[in-house]
């Protein structure tokens, strides 16, 4: 009689605990929940997220590489706190970066890539919602581009850019420009033409990188008045 072979297969989950921690404190990030410079111990972190030490290094440590935390003085870690220089430096690569993701992306990209892009740009978003719509236009951009060396290349980066959106939109009269910029780079690419799509996509990233710079330099100025 032939042996039976037992099924010993584990359901692995989507995520492991310390992908989960970094979406989750990721997140809080992104939202303005963990500003600049507010400092995280272990402890902490372990309070929050109800998770292992382990997990919580793991987590830490993976943050670190994609630039959303830093070390800090004595024990535990800080949310990133970016100066002018950093933030010149991200954006001078995203724009080089994001300007063939949007010539690849007319030139690759499927019709219904296209008509999402056309969705995520309709106006009358809340603060929070066009920040969310602005994310899932960046990995949309990136996947239509079909290039994967690009988007790995890209991807961390976003980590940093999304924690800077922002700040950036804060700037007085930004969001609605910024809007704007976001509609005429869609209306290039639903025209198909890529020259055009990059040269947009390259003004609207220097065009947030200004404003950026912008709200850097006031919040350094504030820092330095309060020292």
């Amino acid at each position: 009689m032939p042996e039976t072979r037992p099924d010993l297969r584990i359901d692995r989950p989507a995520e492991t605990v310390p992908q989960l921690v970094v979406r989750r404190v990721r997140q809080a990030i992104l939202e303005g929940a963990l500003l600049p410079g507010r400092r995280l111990t272990e402890r902490e972190l372990m309070e929050l997220t109800g998770v292992s030490r382990t997990s919580i290094r793991e987590a830490v440590l993976h943050l670190q590489t994609l630039g959303l935390v830093e070390t800090s003085g004595g024990r535990g870690v800080r949310v990133a706190v970016l100066g002018s220089d950093d933030v010149r430096q991200v954006y001078e690569v995203r724009a080089a970066l994001e300007s063939e993701a949007a010539s690849l992306f007319v030139q690759r990209a499927t019709d219904s890539e296209v008509l999402e892009l056309v969705k995520l740009t309709r106006p009358g978003k809340s603060d929070d919602d066009q920040l969310t719509a602005i994310y899932h236009f960046d990995e949309l951009l990136l996947a239509g581009a079909r290039n994967a060396l690009l988007e790995s290349t890209l991807a961390p980066l976003h980590a940093r850019i999304h924690a800077l959106r922002r700040l950036s939109l804060s700037t007085p009269g930004r969001r609605e420009k910024s809007d704007q910029e976001y509609r005429d780079l869609v209306a290039a690419i639903t025209d198909r033409n890529a020259d055009r799509a990059a040269g947009l996509a390259r003004a609207h990233v220097d065009a947030a990188k200004e404003a950026a710079l912008s709200a850097i330099a006031k919040l350094e100025e504030e820092r330095a008045s309060g020292a």
